[in-house]
């Protein structure tokens, strides 16, 4: 009932507006009358077309009454008419059950399983949201939390640029996440120390030996160490790495580890003779890759660089080493 009196005072108001052009009074008394009868039109059709709104422009009500009295006002007459238009408009679908032009369609089986979010983010995702300072604190700090269980080379420089972060609870976050991964490996070296004192057999030694070497090196890799603490990591790692060859003979991945420790060191020739005994030993060819293009890298030897990397057409899709893959050409 409401809605009827405001649309009938608003047809009245903008006949008499229209009426005052042709009336008998002076040119500005005219023009007076027109803009009164006028804006009070213009104001009472945008309050009515508000009113019949639908409840979910509940929010924008006042952007909806501004954008409806401009329509009116600046264009009189015929923004009524567009008014009275759009009001019957959505009196009659309002009113009705369905809308014929909507429809339900049921996702397709595969939809529900590829809408649930990961229990993780990747270390592209998580770098990515660390570096855009303008997200939320909660999200950049979900990131960080997100690869809190991971490890490896990215890992330890994603906590570093975290703790340079402005941020105090994110660089707070990140200095705990690494004391945290530090104080992990250290216990499992510890660990591996007191079985080592304990341990009879030499294939039991040899065992210890083989994880205190993949600990120590675990602390260079994941840049947990620096500097001098760094080296004694490096020589630590070589140091029970040889003993477990020496009591377990010749194990193809613990030689590619003393050849990644080679490498570290910047001895070539040693790392080149001890893939050369990893790969007799039944290494796998395309583990061995990448540290063959890396010594012909360094031995200028760009020819075999290439056609070592395009040896494995799915190297370029390994984190780390997939860019340096495709810069050389593998595709």
């Amino acid at each position: 009932m409401g809605s009827l009196k405001l649309l009938i005072y608003a047809l009245l108001s903008e006949q008499s507006a229209l009426l005052a052009i042709f009336g008998p009074h002076p040119v500005w008394q005219r023009v007076l009358l027109f803009l009164t009868g006028h804006l009070i039109a213009s104001s009472l059709f945008a309050l009515l077309l508000t009113v019949s709104f639908p409840k979910q422009f509940v929010g924008l009500r006042r952007g909806v009454l501004g954008l409806f009295f401009c329509l009116n006002f600046f264009i009189p007459a015929f923004g009524a008419i567009g008014t009275l238009l759009i009001l019957l408009y959505f009196r009659r679908y309002l009113n009705s059950k369905e809308r014929a032009e909507f429809s339900n369609v049921p996702l397709p089986p595969f939809m529900p399983e590829s809408a649930d979010l990961g229990a993780g983010m990747g270390e592209g995702g998580a770098w990515s949201r660390l570096r855009t300072m303008s997200l939320p604190r909660e999200q950049r700090l979900k990131a960080l939390l997100s690869v809190g269980s991971s490890s490896g080379h990215n890992f330890s420089r994603l906590l570093q640029h975290a703790t340079g972060d402005s941020d105090d609870e994110i660089r707070l976050l990140a200095f705990n996440l690494h004391e945290r991964q530090e104080q992990k490996i250290q216990q499992a070296i510890t660990a591996s120390l007191s079985q080592l004192e304990t341990a009879e057999t030499p294939q039991l030694k040899a065992s210890v030996c083989r994880n205190l070497a993949f600990s120590y090196w675990e602390m260079v890799y994941s840049a947990l160490a620096q500097d001098d603490l760094r080296e004694f990591f490096v020589e630590q790692a070589a140091k029970y790495a040889g003993q477990a060859l020496q009591l377990g003979g010749q194990d193809p991945v613990l030689l590619i580890l003393m050849a990644r420790i080679q490498l570290q060191k910047r001895r070539y020739y040693e790392a080149s003779r001890i893939l050369e005994e990893a790969q007799a030993a039944g290494a796998d060819s395309l583990k061995l890759l990448p540290y063959q293009a890396e010594l012909a890298f360094h031995a200028r030897d760009f020819t075999t660089v290439r056609r070592l990397l395009q040896q494995d057409r799915t190297i370029r899709f390994r984190p780390g080493i997939g860019p340096v893959a495709q810069f050389w050409g593998v595709r």
